[in-house]
């Protein structure tokens, strides 16, 4: 086995959006490789019970498992959450976001979903990082180099919406893509601090993931968007557990970006400008056939698009 860029045994990790989905996976499985898990959402009730399930894997005397109700659109909230820790966690996954009545045409959503979308998605990782960031270099002021230096990773939750604009996403779109460029701008910041601390910045991308709120996204998503996605046919997609265990493999290998499939990974390349090449040669080839494939695609979903809107014109009169 080669060398691991990304130990968690003995570490303290914060999980925010941890108690379902993608994050409870991620709780469990890092849990499962010795850390000490802290997960974070608003509701108490789901809370308690994946911490009940938490606790059942945790592999020795000295693991600890907490749990904290707050709201992460609220930096207030936040920052005294993360002030209010013991000692400052060394790593942190920002998975909390999705969606909820946000989806639909721009025309049929109101202002208040664009706003709350933006919020739950990237505010509550913003304000979170923000707030563990600015304590990591409260407790390790730049000054003489630290031998070695202290180690930190910011894991992000993005999508693969973040590189494709499908209709009926027209709100989640955008605030996953400000999450994508919050992770690329932090990765360059945080170079400010290498002296006496290696902060290590990631950023994953799953595409559809099979939990409860993908199905209940269903009921509510537009059939073009459906047809486009291809959820239409319940294809495509991966477990919570599934991306989580990538999600982790990714960081192990010391990855930047994460992807979860092909055609996420194909987007990326051809999107990547500055960004950093985690196999450069690889990357580049990706981008190049990319740069062929997606033009047809993007006129396939334009068609698709266009026959939609004729339909639902003919179904109105």
């Amino acid at each position: 086995m080669g060398q691991t860029h990304f130990d968690v045994n003995g570490e303290t990790v914060v999980v925010a959006g941890g108690s379902k989905g993608l994050g409870r996976e991620l709780a469990l499985q890092l849990t499962a490789e010795g850390a000490n898990v802290v997960i974070v959402a608003r509701s108490p009730e789901p809370l308690e019970e994946t911490r009940q399930e938490l606790v059942k894997h945790v592999q020795n005397e000295e693991q600890t498992i907490r749990t904290a109700a707050l709201d992460l659109t609220d930096a207030a909230q936040v920052e005294t959450f993360i002030n209010s820790l013991p000692t400052a966690p060394s790593i942190l996954f920002c998975v909390a976001g999705g969606t909820a009545d946000e989806i639909g045409f721009f025309v049929d959503i109101t202002p208040k979903s664009i706003e709350s979308c933006m919020s739950r998605n990237y505010l509550g990782a913003a304000y979170i990082s923000q707030a563990l960031l600015r304590r990591w270099v409260k407790e390790q002021p730049r000054g003489e180099p630290r031998a070695p230096a202290v180690k930190r990773h910011m894991v992000f939750t993005a999508s693969t919406a973040a590189f494709v604009g499908l209709p009926g996403y027209v709100a989640y779109t955008p605030s996953k893509t400000a999450t994508r460029a919050l992770a690329d701008t932090l990765r360059q910041e945080v170079l400010l601090y290498r002296t006496h601390q290696d902060i290590k910045i990631h950023c994953s991308f799953p595409g559809t993931i099979y939990t409860d709120t993908f199905y209940k996204e269903q009921q509510r998503k537009p059939a073009l968007l459906k047809q486009l996605e291809g959820s239409e046919a319940d294809e495509g997609g991966l477990s919570a557990a599934r991306v989580a265990e990538i999600t982790l493999q990714g960081l192990r290998q010391g990855k930047f970006f994460i992807t979860m499939d092909s055609d996420t990974e194909l987007l990326l390349n051809n999107m990547r400008g500055p960004s950093p090449r985690d196999s450069p040669i690889k990357d580049w080839l990706l981008g190049v056939v990319a740069s062929f494939a997606w033009p047809f695609y993007r006129a396939k979903w334009d068609k698709a698009t266009l026959q939609y809107g004729k339909n639902q014109e003919r179904r109105s009169k």
